[in-house]
């Protein structure tokens, strides 16, 4: 079992319309996309000693197969106005994915 963090920082003050087009974003990829093979998902902020403006889109897959076939579909054209609606949020270079294994 994998835990897949997506870690991204946004801008100052920003925290709320991000997390609006994550939520959105995420709707869509658990309803089309590989995405829905995550046994779980939250997402989460920084609160005491991590900044508020630090997210973590957080899903389980059962491997690595699935995680990496889930992103494979996030290239998919309905997702880019999600894609499209973050970018100006996020702080550049700040965006990167962690895999946990769970043991």
């Amino acid at each position: 079992m994998l835990v897949c963090q997506w870690h991204l920082d946004v801008q100052y003050g920003k925290q709320s319309d991000a997390l609006a087009v994550i939520r959105a974003w995420g709707a869509e990829k658990l309803a089309s996309s590989g995405f829905s093979k995550a046994t779980f998902g939250r997402i989460l902020v920084g609160a005491v000693g991590a900044s508020p403006s630090h997210i973590v889109d957080e899903y389980v897959f059962n491997s690595l197969e699935e995680f990496e076939s889930a992103l494979k579909d996030m290239g998919a054209d309905r997702f880019r106005a999600h894609s499209d609606r973050l970018a100006p949020l996020v702080v550049p270079g700040s965006q990167k994915w962690i895999v946990w294994r769970v043991v």
